[in-house]
């Protein structure tokens, strides 16, 4: 999932890259939620969820708390895309999904674990070049040290297919409005969901945040001190 425009040194200054960890026996039961959030907001169950086109704080909120329980971890990669000199343009979204998938592949294999990778595409996306980013991540691995022997497949799949994929458009939004506006109604979306957020042995900054180039957070962005506390 990701949120913010692809080019270097144009259109949105930062760049979200958000993963969702799901256990598979856990698939169905959460994706049995975002159904039902739908509900409540009056959409059909086919209907796309999308956070962005959700105006009202109180619907907002309330999809938060709808989460708060749910067994699932999130990873951000947030990516100043001003501060990035050595990419070509072309080269951005495959060099930092290598980057996501490597700090998944982490999170899975230090749970002993396998899984199954579905990344958020679209109908008129270049099925060559989505091929061309699925070799890279699984055979090539030019950018990073993924831990490929825990990921069984990797796929492409419209994001209007699958309600799980939905739900990374929650966070990754929800995160990426947060550094956008930097108000503290667009942060309280992001803590509220604290505990998803994954950490490596009490640290949450560098493994289920990432900044990229790294930058003095919390002079930048101060209410992830809440985060970390």
């Amino acid at each position: 999932m990701k949120a913010g425009d692809e080019g270097i040194k144009r259109g949105s200054e930062w760049f979200i890259l958000t993963a969702i960890i799901v256990p598979k026996e856990y698939d169905l039961t959460l994706s049995n939620k975002i159904v039902s959030i739908k509900k409540t907001l009056n959409m059909n169950r086919k209907d796309q969820l999308h956070w962005n086109k959700i105006l009202k704080y109180d619907k907002k909120i309330q999809i938060i708390y709808d989460l708060i329980s749910e067994n699932f971890k999130i990873i951000h990669v947030a990516i100043n895309t001003c501060e990035i000199n050595k990419l070509k343009s072309k080269d951005l979204y495959p060099y930092f999904m290598s980057y996501l998938i490597e700090r998944v592949s982490y999170y899975v294999s230090n749970n002993k674990g396998k899984c199954n990778i579905f990344i958020s595409t679209r109908n008129e996306n270049n099925k060559t070049k989505n091929e061309h980013l699925r070799t890279e991540l699984m055979n090539k691995r030019t950018y990073h040290h993924i831990a490929i022997k825990c990921i069984n497949n990797i796929k492409f799949i419209d994001n209007r297919e699958r309600n799980l994929l939905q739900l990374a458009d929650v966070c990754c939004s929800s995160f990426a409005q947060a550094i956008k506006y930097n108000t503290n109604q667009e942060w309280e979306y992001v803590l509220k969901l604290k505990s998803n957020i994954w950490n490596y042995k009490g640290l949450m900054m560098g493994y289920g945040i990432k900044f990229y180039p790294p930058i003095e957070w919390f002079n930048c962005f101060p209410m992830l001190i809440h985060l970390t506390a």
